[in-house]
């Protein structure tokens, strides 16, 4: 018998996104005229972070209670009904009349997927998931002892229904129990979102099974939607349309809604027709928090609440964010056409902080781009992921073209 457990054995931390960035930052430092499009970090056009000057400005007039005691572990009345006012805002009182309704606090969403994980999967039962997804989902899986199933995430620009369903059939076949994780809207890493209808068809499809279905959809980017923050909040409505054996666990992320990253606060909203199943893993939700983060940022929770009560700050804290939006429109924009100029393929882009160029030899890409332009992105399955979100426009110009030289095959 060893001091590591089975469970820890072999674990490291590799080739996750914040090492890449490490490297661009040891780069920079190195005095190279560095490129970091690694991390789902914003920068403005002029090259700086800076946070929501409504988040700060509430931050810093709160008193000491409110920013530095213990939080409520499950976040209390006033954070959910202000989680649910921002997630959902006219709507609200639809999902509520159609479906039960739980929040618990999270550290970041990254808090609420692995919470979802660890509730409604057992040990050696799998999750579905597209080929291009955010890396750490499979981390989170193993830390649960779940396995990762995948399918092609498109079929031409569109979402691939067919091996979605040809998957999801075998998954529920062989557990009796189909769990399905997507990111939607502004998929990481290509920025696809679904359409309505393609929502629509995916709760109707997750109706259709005869076996418990769990759809843990991750919101993270639901405020950079390039179709606009109604629009995907309208989209929200359709999750009515689960049937009794369908539980809709959302991983929403106020860290990345308000531009907070750092400041670790999301939230796992648990949605569902069958009350006594919600509450059941709200019950559990409230015990498997108290038992590994504990407490989240009360702070945070503090400002999520202080948004809900003041109408002002909340119209002023939407301007500042419809301005990012914007700006990753303009960004987005100007990659895409330059990216046609130069007969490099794009996968489908709608809105937020990621796009994806396919690259079947992507190590040797993102390799040579390091190496010889001081240029630092991603791999991901079969291409790379640019991080606009962290590019100035100035910086958007001649990129594509760039990223083309080291792909002879794209002729």
């Amino acid at each position: 018998m060893g001091l590591i457990s089975k469970r820890a054995a072999g674990k490291a931390l590799l080739g996750d996104g914040f090492s890449f960035s490490q490297q661009a930052k040891a780069a920079r430092r190195a005095g190279f005229d560095v490129l970091d499009a690694t991390l789902g970090t914003f920068y403005y056009d002029d090259g700086s972070f800076r946070g929501y000057r409504t988040v700060k400005e509430i931050l810093a007039s709160m008193p000491d209670e409110d920013r530095f005691s213990y939080a409520p572990i499950t976040g209390g009345e006033r954070f959910t009904s202000a989680v649910l006012d921002w997630v959902f805002r006219e709507h609200r009182a639809q999902i509520e009349e159609n479906l039960a309704v739980k929040v618990v606090p999270t550290p970041g969403g990254t808090g609420a997927i692995s919470s979802a994980v660890h509730l409604t999967l057992d040990r050696g039962e799998s999750a579905l998931l597209p080929d291009l997804a955010w890396g750490p989902y499979v981390g989170i899986l193993a830390e649960s002892g779940v396995g990762a199933e995948r399918f092609p995430l498109f079929q031409g620009d569109a979402f691939n229904f067919a091996r979605f369903c040809e998957k999801g059939d075998e998954l529920a076949g062989r557990f009796g129990k189909l769990a399905v994780i997507l990111n939607d809207p502004c998929h990481n890493p290509t920025g696809y979102t679904l359409s309505p209808e393609e929502l629509e068809r995916l709760i109707a499809y997750l109706n259709g099974k005869n076996t418990p279905c769990v759809l843990i959809y991750d919101i993270a980017y639901l405020d950079y939607d390039g179709a606009g923050r109604e629009a995907a909040r309208a989209k929200l409505r359709l999750l009515t349309q689960a049937a009794p054996h369908v539980l809709i666990a959302i991983a929403f992320s106020a860290s990345k809604s308000f531009c907070a990253y750092g400041q670790r606060l999301g939230a796992l909203i648990l949605l569902g027709r069958d009350t006594a199943t919600v509450k059941t893993l709200y019950d559990a939700m409230g015990f498997h928090a108290r038992h590994t983060w504990s407490n989240t940022n009360r702070a945070m929770i503090t400002l999520m609440t202080a948004l809900a009560s003041d109408e002002n700050r909340r119209r002023a804290l939407d301007a500042e964010i419809e301005v990012v939006a914007g700006q990753l429109h303009k960004r987005a924009e100007a990659f895409r056409a330059e990216a046609q100029d130069a007969n490099l393929p794009v996968h489908p882009y709608h809105g937020g902080f990621f796009l994806t160029v396919p690259v079947a030899d992507n190590e040797r890409v993102v390799r040579e781009l390091q190496e010889n332009e001081h240029y630092f992105f991603l791999p991901f399955h079969q291409s790379i992921r640019v991080a606009i979100c962290a590019v100035p426009l100035a910086r958007i110009k001649g990129l594509a073209a760039t990223i083309r030289k080291y792909c002879p095959d794209r002729e």
